[in-house]
């Protein structure tokens, strides 16, 4: 990283935050958005939401 302090340390930290975001948009959904739950497969092979019917990519 670059040196702490200033313009570049500020866009270094930007940047460093978008890249996390970005890997983190990457990953596969966990649980629900709403509840919190963790998503269950259903009888035809894709991850749901069990209390409200919400589908990752729906």
């Amino acid at each position: 990283m670059t040196e702490a302090g200033g313009w570049y340390g500020l866009l270094a930290i930007a940047q460093e935050a978008a890249a996390e975001r970005a890997a983190e948009k990457a990953q596969p959904p966990v649980a629900c958005p709403n509840d919190g739950e963790p998503l269950q497969t259903g009888p035809d092979g894709r991850l749901h939401c069990p209390f409200d019917g919400w589908r990752p990519n729906a």
